[in-house]
């Protein structure tokens, strides 16, 4: 009955970012946004979230190389449009490092917030939920981040273009499914959370410096759906080994 209450609660967040866009400093309110759901979700759930899942992680430094392969190329190719790109002011700055500093606080409060609701709450729900199904991993894993992407569609009630919004939903599909396999094969939530919140820093830093409008590498759209394929292949081929692999062994 409660885990019903999560999208309520979700949604709540969402409809704060969208009418304090306008507010200047709007990193700050985001970390708010992030700050008062994670309230209200405590409240009308009282659920405890353990960040390590039981079962001891058996995997190797071999498999955490392979599954970080697509962050670190996400963001190697950040950083080099940040390098490339015409800058519309200098990180090195006063502005550029009071951003710094907001936009980090800001990502990895949203890795927190976002890896809690859909991968400690929605996806251990689903998991709950459908442990004696033959396919009931594939399915906790594919609804979970299904939910996760479609939650993006929110961002129209922002005045953000149909065509970008599925983009980015789309994205965020196979992104969830890939964190989704990273949680399963650790055991813990925090190797989630920082994934997710050092690609959304690198992504939020780029578009500040470079000033959102910019382009800097014209293949830069094929690179994105080759990410997002990637995510979702990685994220696909865990969850089988997770699936498959005997107790106690890794790769």
């Amino acid at each position: 009955m409660g885990r019903n209450w999560i999208f309520v609660s979700f949604v709540v967040g969402k409809k704060i970012e969208n009418w304090t866009n306008s507010l200047n400093n709007t990193y700050v309110v985001m970390l708010l946004q992030e700050i008062s759901v994670f309230l209200i979700m405590y409240v009308l759930f009282h659920k405890k979230v353990d960040f390590v899942r039981d079962g001891k992680s058996s995997v190797s430094l071999l498999s955490v190389f392979v599954m970080l392969i697509f962050p670190l190329i996400q963001i190697g190719d950040d950083l080099m449009a940040i390098f490339y790109g015409k800058r519309v002011f200098s990180l090195f700055s006063g502005k550029g490092i009071q951003f710094f500093v907001i936009c980090c606080i800001a990502s990895l409060s949203i890795g927190l917030m976002e890896e809690f609701v859909w991968r400690g709450i929605i996806l251990n729900g689903f998991l709950s939920a459908w442990k004696d199904k033959k396919k009931g991993i594939y399915f906790a894993v594919l609804i979970s981040s299904l939910c996760f992407g479609l939650c993006h569609y929110m961002n129209l009630l922002a005045g953000q273009e149909f065509l970008s919004t599925t983009k980015q939903a789309i994205s965020a599909v196979c992104m969830g499914v890939f964190l989704s396999a990273l949680y399963l094969q650790t055991n813990h939530l925090i190797f989630s959370i920082l994934v997710h919140g050092l690609c959304d820093f690198s992504n939020f830093l780029m578009n500040e410096i470079l000033g959102w409008d910019y382009s800097v590498w014209k293949y830069d759209d094929i690179l994105q759906w080759i990410l997002a394929g990637g995510y979702l292949l990685t994220g696909m081929y865990f969850v089988y080994r997770y699936i498959k692999k005997p107790t106690g062994k890794g790769w």
